[in-house]
C-alpha cells in the first residue's frame, strides 16, 4: 500500500481529508470546534481536511463520535474496495442483505438510526436508572406521608 500511497499528501488522504471536512460542514461545526471535541488543534483539522497528515487510528474514533459518523465512513471509497463478503459474520451478511432490500433511501437511513439506537442502547444503564426513579419516588411519597401526617393530626384540647 505504501507503493500506491507514498507520503503525504497524496490521494487517499486527501480523499479522506474531504470526506472529513464534509462531515464537519454537515455537523455544522468549524475547524476549532471539531479540534475540541477531538482534542487536537485547529491547524491539525485543517492538515486532516487538506490530507497533509495520516489519520491515526487514535484519532479516528474522536472524529467518528463528534462527527456522528461511523468510522468506515471516513475511509474513501476506493479503501473500501477489500470489503469481502466473506469476511462478514452470518448476522453481518442477513443484516446486509435486508439494508440491501429496502427500496427506499429515507427507509434506509431510518433503519440506520435504529440500528444506532440498538447499538447505544445501555439495558444496565436503564436499571440504573429506573432503580433511581423508583426510589426517589418512594421517597417522594414518604415525605407526602409525613407531611401529611404532622398536618391532620388533631390538636389537644386544653381545659
Amino acid at each position: 500500500m505504501l507503493e500506491e500511497t507514498g507520503k503525504p499528501p497524496n490521494q487517499y488522504t486527501k480523499d479522506m481529508g474531504e470526506l472529513i471536512k464534509k462531515a464537519r460542514e454537515e455537523s455544522g461545526l468549524n475547524q476549532a470546534q471539531l479540534a475540541e471535541k477531538i482534542y487536537r488543534k485547529k491547524m491539525a483539522v485543517s492538515e486532516m481536511e487538506n490530507g497533509k497528515v495520516e489519520i491515526s487510528a487514535w484519532t479516528l474514533p474522536f472524529l467518528a463520535q463528534a462527527l456522528n459518523k461511523p468510522i468506515s465512513y471516513f475511509f474513501p471509497p476506493n479503501a473500501k474496495r477489500n470489503l469481502q463478503p466473506e469476511n462478514l459474520s452470518e448476522l453481518e451478511q442477513e443484516l446486509l442483505i435486508h439494508f440491501l432490500n429496502i427500496w427506499d433511501e429515507h427507509l434506509q437511513r431510518v433503519a440506520i438510526e435504529q440500528v444506532k439506537v440498538i447499538a447505544d442502547f445501555d439495558p444496565h444503564g436503564m436499571i440504573r436508572e429506573l432503580i433511581d426513579i423508583e426510589t426517589n419516588e418512594k421517597e417522594r411519597q414518604q415525605q407526602i406521608k409525613n407531611y401529611l401526617e404532622k398536618k391532620c393530626k388533631p390538636k389537644g384540647f386544653s381545659g
